[in-house]
């Protein structure tokens, strides 16, 4: 279908929406510098990456200010002593060997200064103000090749309309990356840099979270004539919702309250009636959205969405509030590609409730055995700002298929 046609130029092809585990105390190793870092994400992905070359992952530097985020990546990961690091800007380099290049360095900087859910304060923000202290970084470590991920809002904010050097996917950009291209450039006698806007949804998971991600590579692992190209990322068919079994299917957490239910039910009803509309639940950009808009705590408006169609991006507040629609026993469920859809007496009869944290981890792309927060409430907010590790880990192979044997 068109809604969900790849922006990649390769057939797509049928892969889990998540990584898989990573592989530790493997003889070679992939050499790693994770900057807001939050509980992992970039870790699993590259670890995802260098598992295919039967590597493991060691980190130098890891940088996260959260105390809480900080505490979910050292149980998940196993890190060398003094390596897990607080605020950026506090982080003494001259403590750390500089004789050790890293292979990737990796930094999900803060979003909030360009996000659409934000005040768009862009580089008046003093979160915005942390480029250079990367490049301090990347250079420090000789990094041969880096990933940088923000929201998609980076791209225009600042306003105007200036022409971009280093994108695949637009022509245009804004004042604030226009910023960062400027300086980006500077780097391009050691770097091959390009950035590109990547849905997760074209890469397999069943969440559409588009996102801008600057990579980078040494001039001295590209060949003479060869470019950093990211439209040649494999494709992968969006899946289902990934379900989780829940322990206690009776969980009140994940329980709609009776009015978002009753609204959800009433115009799933609605859809069977002769002559009523719309017909069935909508569908766009491969997110089937049924039943009507109600007001989460916040001041957010959720909507419910079909478990066979994808899912809108998870942010840390919505991730906890969005419900999901589980066909009932007996009801033909749809294909995730098409919007068609055979309504029944049973559509809507089926099961309604949150996401589970577990099942919001599996639409980040990380692997099943990530353990969370043992505060809810905190592990879905981690959930909401994590990377995906599935977008990061194709984004990584093409990196490691540069360097080669580290």
């Amino acid at each position: 279908m068109k809604q969900l046609q790849s922006i990649f130029d390769v057939a797509p092809i049928v892969d889990d929406p998540f990584v898989g585990e990573p592989l530790y105390g493997a003889k070679k190793e992939v050499l790693l510098v994770d900057l807001f870092a939050g509980i992992g994400g970039f870790h699993y992905g590259v670890a995802a990456a260098a598992a295919k070359h039967q590597k493991s992952v060691r980190t130098l530097l890891v940088s996260e200010l959260d105390p809480e985020c900080r505490a979910t990546y050292a149980k998940n990961h196993p890190l060398d002593k003094d390596v897990l690091c607080g605020d950026i800007n506090a982080i003494n380099l001259a403590s750390f060997s500089s004789n050790l290049e890293a292979d990737v360095v990796t930094a999900g900087f803060p979003c909030q200064p360009f996000s659409n859910s934000g005040a768009k304060m862009g580089l008046s923000d003093e979160r915005g103000q942390f480029y250079f202290r990367i490049e301090e970084i990347i250079k420090f470590f000789s990094a041969k090749s880096f990933i940088l991920e923000n929201v998609p809002g980076i791209r225009t904010n600042g306003g105007g309309s200036y022409k971009t050097q280093l994108s695949t996917s637009h022509s245009h950009m804004g004042k604030t990356m226009r910023f960062f291209e400027k300086n980006l450039l500077k780097l391009t006698d050691q770097y091959e840099i390009k950035w590109h806007e990547i849905s997760s949804s074209d890469l397999g998971s069943p969440q559409v979270r588009k996102r801008v991600f600057i990579v980078g590579i040494r001039k001295d692992f590209i060949p003479k004539e060869t470019e950093l190209d990211l439209r040649k990322l494999p494709s992968f068919e969006p899946n289902a919702f990934i379900k989780v079994q829940i322990e206690d299917e009776a969980d009140k957490s994940l329980v709609l309250n009776k009015q978002q239910e009753a609204n959800i039910r009433k115009l799933m009803r609605d859809s069977i009636r002769i002559g009523v509309k719309p017909f069935g639940p909508t569908f766009h950009d491969g997110m089937r959205r049924v039943g009507k808009a109600y007001s989460c705590d916040g001041g957010n408006v959720g909507q419910a969405y079909h478990a066979y169609g994808l899912v809108p991006t998870l942010t840390k507040v919505w991730a906890r509030f969005m419900p999901i629609y589980f066909p009932a026993p007996g009801e033909v469920p749809p294909s995730v590609h098409s919007p068609v859809i055979e309504i029944s007496d049973l559509y809507g009869t089926g099961n309604l409730r949150k996401v589970s944290v577990a099942e919001a981890m599996l639409l980040q792309g990380f692997p099943k055995s990530f353990v969370s927060h043992e505060n809810r409430q905190l592990a879905y907010q981690h959930a909401g700002n994590a990377v995906n590790a599935k977008v990061v880990r194709e984004i990584a192979s093409l990196l490691f298929n540069f360097i080669g044997n580290p």
